[in-house]
């Protein structure tokens, strides 16, 4: 039995993970804002701290020890440093959730070019151990942050790997997919538009990328908070996906047919998918392979996320076509 801290844990897939820990038989102390429900009652420890007042997570934590300690909230080389001192040697491991946005050439700020990386990249072919990061940033800045996201993943990295006393794992996770509680939206998205008969954007010829379902993930994530692993681990199905595999999936969900209209530059069409991308882009699952830990392939577990995901949103969506019926039915008699 091991003693976990997961920093955040209360919503997506890092509620999943706190559930599995528990399920296992493990002692969890979540820490967060004490805002956010969750499900956990008193199967778990609590410690309130928010992560943007500086000083606040090290009081939280204050006497406490670790066997590991899981951040799902690091955006930022400033929070990566904050925590590695906050917990000090008082953690017997750190994991960190990352993103696969730190493959993404597109996005790098401080480094400028890329560095070479393959298409569906391996976790060597970007060693963060030896990248800048800068902490006076305007980290603070939401809005910096969010235009700044990948940067932000990769400095973070880098940071907790300088400056933390206990092993780091750092899990690249690919895009992220679940039937509820996802907050992203990128599932409804496409349940909307094929149920509303919309079009649906993509590019012109558009590429492959990598997906993890929910429960995988946090799956990885329990796995690497209480085994001796560390090191760098990418978070992803072993087979990719493109915008059609995904619409493929809504419409034997749904019975209806997708309408895809690719474009030569649909940045910005609020009709664009999330899963739409210029050309192919991703991550290898060859080192979780290697190390004994298999991912469900896409192929597996989308079609069967699309029927749950339609039938739990089914009910909402009749409710909201009906009553968008009746408005436009009242807008006419008035006219």
């Amino acid at each position: 039995m091991a003693d976990v801290c997961v920093v955040g844990g209360t919503r997506f897939f890092g509620k999943l993970l706190v559930k599995r820990l528990l399920d296992a038989g493990h002692r969890v102390t979540v820490v967060n804002r004490g805002i956010t429900p969750d499900p956990f009652g008193t199967s778990v420890r609590r410690l309130v701290a928010d992560l943007n007042v500086p000083g606040e997570l090290a009081w939280a934590v204050t006497g406490e020890r670790f066997d590991a300690v899981v951040h799902q909230m690091c955006y930022t080389p400033k929070a990566a440093v904050e925590a590695a001192e906050a917990f000090g040697d008082r953690a017997g491991k750190f994991v960190l959730t990352s993103s696969m946005e730190v493959y993404n050439k597109d996005t790098f700020r401080w480094r400028i070019p890329a560095p070479a990386m393959s298409v569906f990249a391996r976790e060597e072919e970007l060693d963060t151990a030896h990248y800048a990061y800068d902490t006076e940033l305007p980290w603070e800045d939401p809005a910096y942050v969010g235009a700044n996201y990948g940067e932000g993943k990769r400095q973070a990295e880098a940071a907790l790997l300088a400056t933390s006393r206990v092993p780091v794992v750092i899990a690249r996770v690919a895009h992220v997919l679940a039937a509820e509680g996802d907050f992203t939206g990128r599932v409804g998205f496409h349940l909307d538009r094929v149920r509303g008969g919309l079009p649906i954007v993509a590019h012109a010829a558009p590429g492959r990328t990598s997906l993890v379902h929910a429960e995988d993930a946090a799956a990885f994530l329990a796995r690497a908070a209480t085994t001796a692993m560390t090191g760098t681990v990418n978070v992803t199905s072993p087979d990719t996906a493109d915008v059609y595999d995904v619409c493929a999936a809504v419409e034997a969900a749904t019975g209806l047919r997708a309408h895809v209209v690719e474009k030569q530059d649909p940045a910005g069409d609020p009709d664009l998918s999330p899963f739409s991308c210029p050309a192919d882009f991703g991550m290898s699952a060859e080192r979780a392979t290697s190390l004994g830990h298999r991912f469900t392939p896409v192929s597996e577990w989308l079609p069967a996320l699309a029927r749950t995901a339609a039938a739990a949103t089914a009910g909402a969506f009749a409710t909201a076509t009906a009553t968008a019926t009746a408005a436009a039915a009242v807008a006419v008699q008035e006219k």
